[in-house]
């Protein structure tokens, strides 16, 4: 399964790529990962999980959770989408598999950019044992 992130918002600062490049080597040993700027063409087997503000809370382990029913439905790829400034495109909203938030917090698309690569990277630890996440 390859997981894809579309950035939306435009060029960001030095550091977010920094941050996201470094999550990304390490989501890259578990699946192959890109950061895109635009929603590549999806074929039948994509899954898209929109991220809104209006979306469904998960801790954590709910994320891992969600990773692990991409695989399951056999996604390829799963797609990450942030929404924009004013919300999720009516046709992306349409296409969403589900349809998250990161936090009851609104960010800017550079800080949701790496907040979402890193909990990629702590789903990734969940479902491996990985000591990385400390949870229950």
């Amino acid at each position: 399964m390859e997981l894809v992130v579309v950035t939306g918002g435009g060029r960001a600062p030095a550091w977010v790529d920094e941050a996201c490049a470094d999550w990304g080597r390490r989501i890259q040993r578990t699946f192959p990962f890109k950061l895109v700027d635009k929603l590549p063409k999806l074929n039948g087997r994509a899954r898209v999980v929109a991220l809104d503000e209006r979306g469904e809370e998960r801790t954590s382990e709910g994320f891992a959770e969600l990773l692990e029913a991409g695989v399951r439905a056999g996604a390829h790829p799963l797609v990450f989408v942030i929404g924009g400034p004013y919300g999720l495109d009516a046709e992306v909203r349409a296409q969403a598999w589900k349809t998250i938030r990161l936090s009851t917090l609104v960010f800017n698309h550079a800080v949701a950019r790496v907040v979402l690569v890193e909990q990629i990277y702590r789903a990734c630890a969940i479902r491996s044992g990985s000591p990385y996440h400390h949870g229950d």
